[in-house]
């Protein structure tokens, strides 16, 4: 064979051995892209004691899963089982963040890698759903042991129990008086400039133009009647008291003027039995301020930001859980949650349907005023007069939905965070803004914090409004046909009361999941998990509501 035939003869091999090589490289870097990194102890270093638990959130490009191996006393090993993150940067989080977390035996401490924020934050969310499944409470893991706090935790709010009462009633010469906005203008005059700025807040909506199934849906209760977006802070003792939905007791003015909530703190019970014109003479006076959420000390013995829960109902509505939730978010919570006027305690007092964290989903919630606890039946809030379904009417439930199980945002952020924030007067000083806006009309705040994982925001919460709007519209129509369709069966006579009642128990239901979603006012961007989920159980209870009517026939009444 002559030189030239065996130069092309060794090229040829060598290009085989380097196609080969890229071959191998390319194959070992998809691996690489897909690890499943695993940080932890040996098989035969894990006891017993110790459960196998899975968490799932979002990453750049798909779910993040996250195995842990713990007890309740250390976390064993952790490993990422599934990702689909873009090699070189998100993979970068995937390798470094398992070892960091076993390493801390913590969750809350460890760092976001550098050019990998949004791999990151699903890695550790995927480990706060694993360290709070249901699985890790059965097993008796504490998720606050490693760090994994499902919900922001950096202030803890003071409680207006016997004892705060009792000394504000000192402080006020043995009655509580509330010190009024304007007379803390001089002493905090940005907090109170900034709360001023909500006067802007005039714009109201008529929902039932906006909404024509309102009226049959609400049939006969006073939101029928009349039925506005609530506008900003400043108008809520106008808006309370130029609706023209009738008013039961005082109980009505909660929430609308911190006068009120001091008469409630000073009487109890009995302030919510008076009726409303008479509290509205003492009241009526001064909108929601600094009392509601500071009592009448804005700062505590430290000089620092001082949050008081004064109302009671919302200590009782969270129970153990209460020091386990931002004073932020209680101080937003107290008003803007779900609750009723509890017909069984004299005075009929605002009352929250839960007790505690777990408690407040929807389910547990409709559980609650499915339980034969008043006079022997469910709870309702009035009875459609035409259908004859005893109704639901779910009020506000944000407190139950940001907070709620599916939350993409309750371990990082506060409602302050986000409605609030930080901004600077003219010398350059920081304060908490009172102003309270959306975040995306905070400029500062979309560039400093939602960027960091949302390209575009803004674009993202109209896509996901204008989604729940859509169903949301859907859903109101079929309960609205559902309701006419349950009266026109009732005057026919073509079912028997037995069969129309359980008709009515599913449309009940339906109403509730879809009020839940249609009352709480950021429109599913607070948790859209949670809101897909009430969505869904309303309209899967709408269709088999109506599997109970044609073709099935039944014997006349």
């Amino acid at each position: 064979m002559d030189k030239k035939k065996k130069k092309q003869k060794r090229s040829d091999r060598i290009g085989i051995a380097c196609g080969l090589l890229l071959v191998v490289l390319a194959i070992f870097s998809i691996a690489a892209s897909n690890a499943s990194p695993v940080a932890g102890v040996k098989d035969s270093e894990i006891p017993e004691s110790a459960v196998t638990l899975t968490g799932t959130a979002d990453g750049r490009n798909g779910p993040v899963t996250v195995e842990v191996i713990a007890d309740a006393a250390q976390i064993y090993r952790i490993s990422v089982t599934e990702q689909k993150e873009t090699d070189g940067i998100g993979t970068e989080a995937v390798k470094q963040l398992p070892a960091a977390m076993f390493q801390a035996q913590n969750v809350g401490d460890v760092d976001a890698v550098s050019g990998a924020t949004i791999s990151s934050a699903a890695i550790k969310s995927a480990m706060v759903n694993a360290l709070t499944s249901e699985e890790a409470r059965e097993a008796g893991i504490n998720p606050k042991t490693f760090g994994a706090n499902p919900i922001k935790v950096e202030l803890v709010a003071q409680r207006a129990d016997e004892a705060y009462v009792e000394q504000l009633k000192q402080e006020g010469g043995g009655h509580i008086q509330v010190i009024t906005a304007a007379n803390w203008a001089e002493t905090y005059p940005n907090q109170y400039r900034t709360w001023k700025q909500n006067e802007e807040n005039a714009g109201q909506t008529d929902y039932l133009e906006d909404y024509p199934m309102l009226s049959s849906l609400y049939n006969y209760y006073g939101f029928a009647f009349d039925y506005k977006a609530a506008r900003g802070h400043m108008f809520d003792i106008d808006d309370i008291s130029e609706t023209a939905r009738p008013h039961g007791k005082a109980s009505c003015w909660t929430c609308k003027t911190p006068l009120y909530t001091a008469m409630v703190l000073e009487e109890g019970n009995a302030a919510y039995a008076k009726d409303f014109s008479e509290a509205g003479e003492t009241v009526a006076a001064e909108p929601i301020s600094c009392f509601n959420c500071h009592a009448n000390s804005p700062l505590n013995e430290k000089g620092e930001v001082n949050l008081v829960v004064t109302h009671g109902y919302l200590i009782d509505g969270l129970g153990e859980d209460l020091d386990s939730i931002d004073a932020a978010n209680l101080s937003c919570g107290q008003c803007h949650n779900e609750y009723f006027f509890d017909p069984n305690v004299e005075g009929k007092p605002t009352t929250l349907p839960h007790d505690s964290l777990e408690s407040m989903h929807p389910d547990a919630i409709l559980a609650y005023y499915n339980a034969p606890n008043w006079d022997g039946q469910p709870y309702s809030d009035f009875e459609n007069p035409e259908s004859h379904v005893k109704q639901i009417k779910v009020q506000h439930p944000e407190l139950e939905t940001f907070l709620g199980e599916g939350s993409p945002h309750r371990n990082k952020y506060t409602c302050a965070d986000c409605h609030m924030g930080q901004t600077k007067d003219e010398k350059g000083k920081t304060f908490s803004s009172h102003y309270l806006i959306s975040p995306l009309d905070n400029p500062e705040l979309l560039e400093k914090e939602c960027s960091a994982c949302h390209t575009d925001l803004e674009k993202e919460v109209r896509e996901t409004q204008a989604q729940v709007e859509a169903r949301t519209y859907s859903i109101g129509y079929t309960l609205m046909f559902l309701n006419q369709r349950i009266a026109a069966a009732d005057q026919e006579g073509t079912y028997t009361e037995e069969r129309l009642d359980e008709i009515r128990s599913l449309a009940r239901d339906a109403q509730f999941y879809w009020d839940f979603v249609f009352v709480e006012n950021a429109e599913g961007v607070h948790n859209p998990k949670l809101t897909a989920y009430c969505l869904d159980k309303a309209e899967e209870l709408c269709n088999e509501a109506m599997m109970k009517f044609d073709p099935i026939i039944v014997e006349k009444k």
